[in-house]
Protein backbone atom coordinates (compact mmCIF):
# COMPACT_ATOMS: atom_id res chain seq x y z
CA UNK A 1 0.00 0.00 0.00
CA UNK A 2 1.24 3.43 -0.41
CA UNK A 3 2.48 5.32 2.17
CA UNK A 4 2.97 8.61 0.42
CA UNK A 5 -0.48 11.49 -0.59
CA UNK A 6 0.69 11.38 -4.25
CA UNK A 7 1.00 8.08 -4.39
CA UNK A 8 -2.49 7.10 -2.59
CA UNK A 9 -3.75 9.43 -5.23
CA UNK A 10 -1.89 7.67 -8.10
CA UNK A 11 -3.32 4.57 -7.05
CA UNK A 12 -7.21 5.82 -7.13
CA UNK A 13 -6.18 7.19 -10.71
CA UNK A 14 -4.64 4.00 -12.43
CA UNK A 15 -7.90 2.08 -10.73
CA UNK A 16 -10.07 4.35 -12.34
CA UNK A 17 -8.70 4.10 -15.54
CA UNK A 18 -8.21 0.48 -15.49
CA UNK A 19 -11.89 0.25 -14.66
CA UNK A 20 -12.72 2.31 -17.88
CA UNK A 21 -10.04 0.80 -20.30
CA UNK A 22 -11.59 -2.94 -19.19
CA UNK A 23 -15.19 -1.58 -19.76
CA UNK A 24 -14.33 -0.12 -23.55
CA UNK A 25 -12.16 -3.43 -24.08
CA UNK A 26 -15.23 -5.45 -22.94
CA UNK A 27 -17.40 -3.77 -25.95
CA UNK A 28 -14.40 -4.15 -28.37
CA UNK A 29 -14.18 -7.90 -27.51
CA UNK A 30 -18.57 -8.31 -27.53
CA UNK A 31 -18.08 -6.36 -31.42
CA UNK A 32 -15.56 -8.33 -32.56
CA UNK A 33 -16.33 -12.11 -31.68
CA UNK A 34 -20.16 -11.18 -32.67
CA UNK A 35 -18.21 -10.26 -35.85
CA UNK A 36 -15.92 -13.31 -36.43
CA UNK A 37 -18.76 -15.39 -35.90
CA UNK A 38 -20.17 -13.61 -38.49
CA UNK A 39 -17.90 -14.37 -40.47
CA UNK A 40 -17.44 -18.10 -39.49
CA UNK A 41 -20.92 -18.92 -40.71
CA UNK A 42 -20.39 -17.07 -44.21
CA UNK A 43 -23.34 -14.65 -43.21
CA UNK A 44 -22.19 -11.44 -44.78
CA UNK A 45 -24.67 -8.85 -44.24
CA UNK A 46 -24.51 -10.04 -40.46
CA UNK A 47 -20.91 -9.38 -40.83
CA UNK A 48 -20.97 -5.84 -42.46
CA UNK A 49 -23.81 -4.87 -40.36
CA UNK A 50 -21.67 -5.88 -36.78
CA UNK A 51 -18.61 -3.93 -38.68
CA UNK A 52 -20.68 -0.72 -39.29
CA UNK A 53 -23.21 0.91 -37.21
CA UNK A 54 -25.97 -0.87 -36.61
CA UNK A 55 -29.53 1.18 -37.65
CA UNK A 56 -32.80 0.52 -36.73
CA UNK A 57 -36.05 1.90 -38.48
CA UNK A 58 -35.82 5.44 -37.71
CA UNK A 59 -32.01 5.71 -38.79
CA UNK A 60 -31.21 6.08 -34.91
CA UNK A 61 -27.93 4.28 -34.07
CA UNK A 62 -29.19 0.87 -32.21
CA UNK A 63 -25.36 -0.05 -31.31
CA UNK A 64 -21.79 0.97 -32.54
CA UNK A 65 -20.22 -0.79 -34.95
CA UNK A 66 -16.75 -3.11 -34.61
CA UNK A 67 -15.37 -0.07 -36.72
CA UNK A 68 -16.22 2.94 -34.42
CA UNK A 69 -15.84 1.15 -31.56
CA UNK A 70 -11.94 0.81 -32.86
CA UNK A 71 -11.87 4.21 -33.70
CA UNK A 72 -13.08 5.14 -29.84
CA UNK A 73 -10.14 3.34 -28.67
CA UNK A 74 -7.69 5.42 -30.31
CA UNK A 75 -9.78 8.68 -29.05
CA UNK A 76 -9.66 7.57 -25.66
CA UNK A 77 -5.78 6.46 -26.28
CA UNK A 78 -6.80 2.62 -25.49
CA UNK A 79 -4.86 1.47 -28.38
CA UNK A 80 -2.77 2.82 -30.67
CA UNK A 81 -3.39 3.80 -33.79
CA UNK A 82 -1.48 2.02 -36.17
CA UNK A 83 -3.12 -0.78 -34.06
CA UNK A 84 -6.32 0.50 -34.96
CA UNK A 85 -5.25 0.75 -38.45
CA UNK A 86 -3.98 -2.65 -38.37
CA UNK A 87 -7.27 -4.64 -36.85
CA UNK A 88 -9.90 -2.22 -39.14
CA UNK A 89 -7.87 -3.58 -42.50
CA UNK A 90 -7.56 -6.62 -41.10
CA UNK A 91 -11.70 -6.78 -40.56
CA UNK A 92 -12.35 -5.21 -43.93
CA UNK A 93 -9.99 -8.21 -45.44
CA UNK A 94 -12.24 -10.85 -44.32
CA UNK A 95 -15.22 -8.65 -44.74
CA UNK A 96 -14.14 -8.40 -48.40
CA UNK A 97 -12.88 -12.38 -49.26
CA UNK A 98 -16.21 -13.26 -47.59
CA UNK A 99 -18.56 -11.37 -50.05
CA UNK A 100 -16.52 -12.48 -52.89
CA UNK A 101 -16.70 -16.02 -52.20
Amino acid sequence: MPIIKSAKKQLKQNKRNKSKNDHFKDIYREARVSFEKAIKEKDAKAAKTVFLNKKNKDWKTVKSGLQSIIDKLVKKNIIHKNNASRKKSKFVKMLKSLEQS
